[in-house]
């Protein structure tokens, strides 16, 4: 059965074949990201799936641009029925220690992966209430693990994913009783500009997962921390 799905941070590396997959299967899809028309990538796939696709502008940092493509969806749709989170920063280096921290880029991967998500969340409300099995998946990382942590990596990017893991709780059981599931995701480590050539799975085989995981969430899933095949992980 056919869906709606936003997906942010749709013109590269797992985003971007998030966006090709759901395509491919026959749903729609908001591909949002902050400069569509600069994505030859994203055009290619609009090109094949001209019915199934529709590049949308959208800064997850900015109030008024997320407002801005709310408008612009909610013109063309009648309901949201899923919103993948996955525009996110890395502040670099990553191992940057704690004496030569940058807070800017810190506030910065805040802003992006931690209120981004409730930012978009919050702006599709009205369009998620229209759907009939709405679900809401905010892709974190496995450095935002507080049980998972053993290194001293990671301040800005690990800091941030943490935030967003407890955002994800806070708003799954806020949202319980209009029967909207959110969830937090680890798409695994992939090889994309941000987990590096040394990664585990390619974005193929990360989105195939990401994929038919979140097409078989149900409310019982609400509030979980899961890696990309849906087992749970520890917080």
């Amino acid at each position: 059965m056919s869906e709606t799905y936003l997906v942010t941070g749709a013109n590269r590396g797992i985003g971007l074949a998030v966006v090709k997959a759901l395509a491919q299967a026959g749903d729609r899809v908001f591909a949002a990201c902050r400069k569509p028309d600069r994505s030859p990538e994203l055009e290619a796939l609009r090109k094949a799936h001209p019915s199934a696709l529709e590049p949308v502008e959208l800064d997850a940092a900015s109030d008024a641009s997320v407002e801005k493509a709310t408008k612009a969806v909610g013109a063309k749709a009648d309901a949201m029925d899923v919103i993948i989170n996955m525009a996110g920063i890395l502040p670099r280096p990553h191992d940057q220690p704690l004496e030569k921290l940058d807070f800017t880029q810190c506030r910065e991967a805040f802003e992006t992966n931690a209120l981004g998500p409730l930012r978009i969340s919050r702006a599709f409300l009205p369009l998620l209430r229209l759907s009939k099995n709405p679900r809401v998946v905010n892709v974190t990382s496995g450095c935002g693990s507080l049980s998972g942590k053993a290194d001293g990596h990671f301040y800005a990017y690990g800091t941030s994913k943490a935030a967003l893991n407890m955002l994800s709780r806070t708003f799954a059981f806020e949202f319980k009783k209009e029967n909207i599931t959110c969830v937090a995701l680890d798409p695994g480590w992939v090889k994309t500009d941000m987990g590096g050539p040394n990664a585990w799975l390619t974005p193929e085989e990360s989105s195939s997962a990401i994929v038919r995981t979140v097409k078989g969430l149900t409310l019982a899933d609400t509030s979980k921390f899961i890696y990309n095949d849906g087992k749970e992980l520890g917080w």
